[in-house]
């Protein structure tokens, strides 16, 4: 056939598309030009965004023929390799995070996991079809509530043509699949933490949990015996919340009854568990299984017990040898009812010996094996490098360098059966390497392909960084080692720790997930790196230390974490090596800085069990109300109010007085079993603690330990499954509409939901379609426009006509459409657009006591809040529905927010909306009938509520608030709990203006708090000179007598002391009075002179009466 002929035939084709389009969409014969876009007319198409969510992989690249699937993870995409071209023919819309990829044994269909959006989508592979490489259905599963049950799917594997295994990660399940029907038939538990990687060979599924934990705990038990139990637990832990150990010998040890449970097989006819097999290693990433039924794991294996006795040997980081985990591939062979010891295959010299410079192979990840059962073929996702092992010695025979992070493996054959290519791909480089290996020995790339990659280009810096095991001394660990796609390893570490204030030892930490880092600092139970704030922390807890990093620049809060961890636990001991700028440890300059910037842009994914319609479940507001407004109910009502500490926006606060620690967020807590800084509640010998670990330790049943197991509390972890990480419930569903779905309910309610949360702008609902007629498939991209006709979906591209879901289901019933509808992201989804955050008024950081909620009524339809990260246009959102109203930004991160209808009475949440971009969290609000409604509401839940928040605008120096608050009537002279007066708090913390105007408003300067102390006792203990002026000039009395026959001459006329000198940082250090202990040194002496420069004054003048 000729080049014109060709053309001709090709110019055909198109046109006969265009028209049968056309036909389809029953549009009009006129385009829709940008020239004449009015009001009528369909909106310009939305940009998409892709936030960067760090979803892990298993198996993200699959070889069929000549094509080669490939997980586009950032792009949302599985983009198509001509294997002979070695060029992207086609890019196929998937849902967000693709993470792995399965090709069905008879080569018809290739299954994709989307890991954001709890679903798998379907891809026709048969080139007869007229729907070939084009997505043909979903597979996802939902309850009753309208919330998955499908949650973070990852590894793909079919017994057979009719039946596919499905890992869900969060769920620890993994879920058995009937290929004809796309419905789940069955689930089966996997006892342990995070299944990923599953294969199937020979009849067998083989399933290995990631977090599968090394059998370390801390040391503690009933009976002390100096090696597993070092000190007494319940003494420590459930008899005494000691939150620093003090007192404790605390060492981490491998104790041989955690369970450890690392493989996992089933028989795929029966799907009954046959086996499991315990101590494979720690952190297993991938597995191959040969033709013999041997399984080799790449994995590794943590050594955190190795300097782990921190208490009986005083051990740190020295002894850790630079060597966190050592790279491993573990060989068990599985007979019969039996599997042999397993053989652990050393990458690199064990310590104390060291890898050769860039000879380290750090993380094993991927692994394949040759089809003669010969050669392992893996890569290193830390090194990134792709090496061959021979499977018989355990020998690596060769190595080359490829892309950032290699997390995928696929291997071709020759004709022969021999070894020949392997394609690989990059995942964080988010590109694919064809490496030749058909000699073992000598490993060569031969081509590299770069897919297309929407990652902001300074978080994909940070994150390579943040990768690259070259950043330790030994070069064969990362920080992604503890912190696996931004997570935790849940394990126990001995590092470079500050000693606790009284310790005399390193206490063994958790390791922290490094997610929702931003507007949470310090980033630490300790409180100490990366605080813009000072104040005490675990190492200083009666003194006041400065600010290691700036409130205003967030990337010094994480640069400083970043500089701390190179210079320590990444940096061999005693090694003196610096970077560029002179800095202890390894990594550039702009390494640093774009690892900096990528911390703070890691982003919790969407909760876990959050409607897709938005809407918080009555057990998750309950549980929301319990955490925040009425406590621990079951125990003590109000006596443990979780949010006082772990407070809103985040769950988290800062420095908490008596301890230094912090109060770490409950976001993300359903993927954390790891509970308390030491893990003080996980420990074998505690029963309670045992049966939950012999099931798999559920996160449900650890977290239930922090309430003490009460029925009343459970609640709160519905709060912790739905409570928004910044996402609508909406965002990243999908459903697929074919002539097998088209009249069903789901599909209905899904639709439904997404096109409201579209009209919201929640999220932007886009379409990727194929219109059938026969054998001339036309694909086509739309997006629904709730302002054009009703609500209809439009063509993003070309000639932009609309159809509307009535038209699109009746189409699909008749078989002529299948399109798959998603709920994108707006186009502002990276670091320059962080998540807004809405608190009670005051200070994001500081614990604060009781958060005191807004109460609306019709009188009164607006809220004064504290807020961060709103934009312009921002929407508010109530009850997870965009409502009409106004935000108005005054100073100190004031927000003045005005409804413009109230919802009923009762308890309500608000979330603000940036334009294309994130949700904040779920604020509380109440609405009542009445004032009088209101009124009896306020007592009701904080008697002292107004007193309460009139103390908190003291405090922060708020003027505005203090005088509307005082206008509401609040009492001026009444005593709060904690025995001050309002002028006395502002004697405390300095407010001169705000003095002078309780005392205008009828503030008695003789009104005594609690301990009898006169508002000028308060200001001249504390050195306010000006408070102290002001208070003598209005007459104070300087013999005044408090509650201990002290005046206010006697609190500032004792010696300096020691003991004086540690009150002061006491007192200063459990509040914010901004004012320093050399300070109060230098100016007692003056405040002493003043007080006795006016009792002379006084009794001259009583002196000169007496004359008269």
């Amino acid at each position: 056939m000729n080049k014109s002929h060709f053309a001709t035939l090709s110019l055909i084709s198109m046109v006969g598309a265009s028209i049968l389009l056309g036909w389809l969409m029953q549009s009009s014969a006129k385009p829709i030009k940008a020239s004449n876009l009015k009001a009528s007319s369909p909106k310009p198409p939305a940009k998409i965004g892709y936030p960067s969510l760090m979803s892990p992989h298993s198996s993200p690249i699959a070889l069929h023929q000549n094509r080669l699937f490939v997980a586009n993870t950032p792009s949302d995409t599985v983009d198509v390799i001509n294997t002979k071209t070695r060029k992207v023919v086609r890019r196929i819309s998937v849902g967000v995070d693709p993470v792995s990829i399965s090709v069905r044994p008879d080569g018809k269909e290739v299954w994709v996991a989307n890991h954001i959006s709890d679903s798998v989508s379907i891809i026709d592979n048969d080139r007869t079809s007229p729907t070939f490489l084009r997505v043909i259905a979903t597979v996802q599963d939902f309850g009753p509530n309208t919330s998955t049950r499908f949650d973070e799917p990852v590894g793909i594997a079919f017994a057979n043509n009719t039946k596919a295994y499905i890992a869900l990660s969060s769920e620890n399940r993994i879920a058995i699949i009937d290929v004809a029907t796309r419905q789940i038939k069955k689930r089966l538990d996997i006892t342990a933490q995070d299944p990923r990687a599953i294969t199937v060979r020979d009849g067998r599924l083989y399933v290995i949990p990631f977090e599968s934990n090394n059998k370390t705990q801390l040391s503690g038990g009933y009976k002390i015996d100096g090696e597993l139990v070092t000190f007494n637990a319940h003494e420590h832990s459930i008899a005494n919340n000691n939150v620093l150990s003090l007192g404790h010998v605390t060492d981490i040890v491998k104790h041989p009854r955690v369970p450890d449970r690392d493989l996992y097989v089933f028989d795929t006819k029966t799907d009954k568990l046959i086996r499991t097999v315990d101590t494979l290693g720690t952190l297993l990433y991938g597995l191959a299984v040969d033709s013999k039924g041997s399984v080799f794991i790449a994995q590794t294996d943590a050594r955190n017990e190795i300097n782990g006795r921190s208490g009986t040997k005083k051990h740190g980081l020295k002894e850790l040898e630079n060597r966190a985990f050592l790279n491993q591939i573990t060989k068990v062979r599985l007979s019969g009812d039996e599997s042999e010891k397993p053989r652990f295959i050393n990458l690199e010299p064990l310590p104390p010996k060291h890898p050769d410079p860039g000879q380290a192979l750090a993380t094993p990840f991927a692994i394949q094996i040759s089809d003669d059962d010969s050669t392992l073929v893996v890569t290193a996702a830390g090194s990134d490098k792709v090496f061959t092992v021979d499977t018989k010695s355990g020998n690596v025979m060769g190595r080359v360098k490829v892309g950032s992070a290699p997390r995928g493996i696929a291997l071709e054959s020759s004709s022969t059966g021999n070894l020949s290519q392997a394609w690989v791909l990059n995942a964080v480089a988010n590109s694919v390497s064809l490496v030749d290996v058909s000699d073992p020995h000598n490993l060569l790339v031969k081509a590299k392909i770069t897919l297309e990659d929407p990652t902001h280009p300074a978080f994909k810096r940070g994150r390579i960084a943040f990768n690259k095991a070259s950043a330790s001394t030994t070069e064969t660990f990362s920080c992604a080692s503890c912190h696996p796609d931004g997570h935790t390893d849940q394990l126990l570490w001995v590092l470079k720790t500050p000693i606790v204030t009284g310790g005399n030892q390193i206490m063994p930490r958790s390791t922290m997930p490094l997610r929702g880092l931003r507007d949470t600092a310090p980033f630490h139970w300790d409180g100490i790196p990366g605080d813009p704030y000072g104040g005490n922390n675990s190492a200083h807890i009666r003194s006041r230390v400065k600010p290691n990093s700036k409130i205003n620049e967030p990337e010094s809060t994480t640069r400083h974490v970043v500089d701390g961890s190179l210079a320590s636990t990444m940096k061999m001991v005693g090694n003196d090596k610096k970077n560029d700028e002179g800095k202890d440890g390894l990594l550039s300059k702009t390494e640093r800085d774009d690892m900096a910037k990528f911390l703070l842009n890691i982003t919790y994914p969407p909760a876990q069990r959050r409607a897709y319609t938005n809407v918080l479940s009555e057990q998750a507001e309950e549980g929301f109300e319990l955490f925040h407004i009425k406590g621990d109910v079951g125990g003590t009502p109000g006596g443990n109010l979780c949010g006082n500490c772990h407070r809103m926006p985040f769950w988290v606060s800062t420095n908490t007085p008596g301890t230094g620690m912090d109060a770490p967020t409950w976001r993300g807590a359903y993927d954390r079993f790891l509970i308390l800084p030491q893990g003080r509640l996980n420990i074998i010998d505690f029963d309670f603690y045992r049966r939950v670990a012999e099931r798999g330790i559920p996160e449900r049943n650890v977290w239930q330990f922090s309430w003490g197991g009460r029925r009343a509390f459970d609640p709160v972890w519905n709060m912790v499954l739905e409570g928004s990480t910044g996402f609508s419930g909406s965002f990243a569903r999908q459903v697929t509409l074919n002539k097998d779905t088209a009249n069903n309910q789901l599909t209905s309610n899904l639709l439904n939901a997404l096109e409201h949360s579209s009209n919201d702008g929640g999220i932007v609902l886009q379409v990727d379609a194929v219109f059938l007629n026969g054998k001339q498939p036309i694909t086509t991209e739309l997006q629904y426009d709730g302002t054009f006709g009703g609500g209809t979906y439009v063509e993003i591209q070309g000639e932009r006509r609309s159809i509307t879901r009535e038209k699109l289901i009746s189409l699909a019933s008749n078989g002529q459409f299948i399109g798959t509808f998603t709920g994108r992201h707006g186009e502002n989804a990276d670091y320059d657009h962080p998540q807004p955050a809405i608190w009670t008024l005051g200070p994001i950081h500081s614990q604060r006591g009781r958060q005191n909620f807004p109460i609306l009524y019709n009188e009164k339809k607006s809220m004064t809040v504290s807020g961060r990260h709103i934009r312009k246009g921002a929407s508010l959102i109530v009850d997870g529905k965009k409502v009409h109203g106004s935000i108005r930004t005054e100073e100190n991160e004031t927000l003045i927010i005005d409804l413009v209808n109230l919802p009923d009475p009762g308890i309500h949440f608000l979330q603000i909306q940036n334009p294309g971009g994130l949700f904040s969290n779920d604020f509380i609000f109440h609405v009542a009938g009445d004032q009088n409604k209101a009124n009896e509401l306020q007592n009701s839940i904080n008697p002292n509520r107004l007193g309460s928040a009139l103390a908190d605008a003291i405090k922060r120096g708020d003027l505005k608030q203090t005088k509307k608050l005082i206008a509401d009537g609040v009492a001026l002279n009444a005593r709060r709990n904690d025995g001050s007066t309002p002028l006395s708090t502002a004697s405390f913390n300095g407010r001169l203006e705000i003095a002078k105007y309780l005392i205008q408003k009828g503030a008695r300067i003789t009104q005594t708090n609690r301990d009898g102390n006169t508002p000028l006792h308060v200001a001249a203990f504390m050195c306010q000179t000006e408070i102290t002026k002001l208070f003598l000039e209005k007459g104070a009395p300087v013999r005044r007598k408090n509650n201990r026959g002290e005046s206010a001459i006697d609190v500032v006329s004792s010696p300096w002391n020691e003991g004086l000198e540690t009150f002061y940082r006491s007192l200063i250090n459990s509040s914010e009075v901004d004012i320093t202990i050399e300070q109060i040194k230098a100016l007692r002496p003056q405040v002493l002179k003043l007080l006795r420069t006016k009792e002379t004054k006084s009794n001259l003048q009583a002196k000169a009466i007496e004359r008269r």
